[in-house]
C-alpha cells in the first residue's frame, strides 16, 4: 500500500474530477454545519481536499483555514478558489496531527477523513486541542463497520495494488464512543444521505 501523501497526491486529478454523488446530502450537511457558525469565527478544515466545502462556508465566517497532507490536492483548491473569486482562503499542505499557528480556533471540522485514521483517539483529541473551550469539532466519516464488511477483501486487495489507502471499519457506537472519550459533548448527529454509514457530528469541547 502507498504512504497516504503519495496515494493522495496521484489521486488528486482524478479526485477533483469525480462529482459529488449526493448533491443534496451534501447540501444538508452544510446547512447543518453553517447553523453552528458565526461571522467572527475563526475555523480550519483538516482533509480540505479539493476545497469544495471551504469555498462554500467561507462567507459565513471571519477566517478560514483549509489543509490538507496532499500538495496535489491544495493545489487544485487555490485553483478552485481563484475561479470561484471566492474569499481569502488559507490553503496549506499539512498533515492532519499538526498543530497550526493559529490554534485555538472556534471551530474545527473534517470531513470524509476519520475512516481513513488508524488510531482514531489519537486524531480527535489533536482536533479536540485545536478548539477553544466551548467551541466545535464538526465532523462526517463513513462507518464501514455498521454492515459493510462485506467491502474489507475488496478493499485489502485495491491496497495491494496502491489503489486504495488505509480504510477503518469502525461502526457508529465506536466513532460516537471515541468522540466522547476526548472531552466532546455530541451536540447533534445525521446521515446525509440517509444511511446509517454517512454519520455526521457536531460535537463541543466542554
Amino acid at each position: 500500500m502507498k504512504d497516504a501523501t503519495a496515494f493522495w497526491d496521484g489521486m488528486a486529478r482524478s479526485y477533483a474530477d469525480r462529482p459529488i454523488s449526493d448533491p443534496a446530502a451534501y447540501d444538508r450537511t452544510l446547512d447543518r454545519v453553517r447553523s453552528y457558525l458565526a461571522p467572527s469565527d475563526r475555523v480550519l478544515e483538516v482533509g480540505a481536499g479539493t476545497g469544495t466545502t471551504a469555498i462554500r462556508l467561507r462567507p459565513h465566517v471571519g477566517s478560514y483555514e483549509a489543509t490538507d497532507l496532499s500538495d496535489n490536492l491544495i493545489q487544485i483548491a487555490r485553483q478552485r478558489a481563484a475561479e470561484a473569486d471566492a474569499a481569502p482562503i488559507t490553503f496549506r499542505t499539512a498533515d492532519l496531527m499538526e498543530r497550526p499557528e493559529g490554534a485555538p480556533y472556534d471551530v474545527v471540522m473534517a470531513f470524509n477523513l476519520l475512516h481513513l485514521v488508524e488510531d482514531i483517539d489519537t486524531a480527535l483529541a489533536h482536533l479536540a486541542g485545536l478548539v477553544k473551550p466551548g467551541g466545535y469539532v464538526i465532523t462526517k466519516s463513513a462507518c464501514l463497520g455498521s454492515g459493510l464488511h462485506w467491502m474489507r477483501p475488496m478493499i485489502w486487495v485495491m491496497q495491494q495494488l496502491g489503489r486504495a489507502p488505509y480504510v477503518a471499519f469502525r461502526n457508529v457506537e465506536e466513532l460516537q464512543n471515541a468522540v466522547e472519550r476526548q472531552g466532546l459533548k455530541i451536540l447533534e448527529t445525521g446521515n446525509y444521505p440517509a444511511r446509517p454509514i454517512n454519520r455526521f457530528i457536531v460535537a463541543q469541547k466542554v
